[in-house]
């Protein structure tokens, strides 16, 4: 069981205990559970769902694991004799999450 998910503007492919980094969320503590909605396609036995835009009665059950920062990407600007030069670099927040379950809503319950 797969599923495709949208989180912050980025899609993930998420399958059942399998760690992931998103982009940083603001979580009140670590080992919380988040419910993921924006399922894009589902994938069980072959059969496969795509969402227009999104699929209604599948969520994503995942637990927040813990933050950290991505590689450092350095910006460097430069014009040539001119005597201007710029160094900046840059950490991308993220969160390590765990897959708990892919969960399937039925009607009613």
């Amino acid at each position: 069981m797969k599923a495709c998910f949208e989180a912050l503007g980025n899609q993930f492919l998420a399958k059942k205990d399998k760690y992931l980094y998103i982009p940083f969320l603001k979580v009140e503590k670590i080992g919380q559970q988040i419910l993921l909605k924006k399922i894009l396609l589902f994938i069980n036995n072959g059969n496969v769902k795509i969402g227009r835009p999104y699929l209604n009665n599948i969520y994503i059950l995942a637990e927040v694991i813990g933050h950290s920062k991505e590689k450092k990407i350095i910006v460097f600007k430069k014009k040539r004799r001119k005597g201007y030069k710029l160094k900046k670099g840059h950490r991308q927040k993220m969160t390590k999450i765990k897959i708990i379950s892919i969960v399937k809503k039925i009607n009613g319950t």
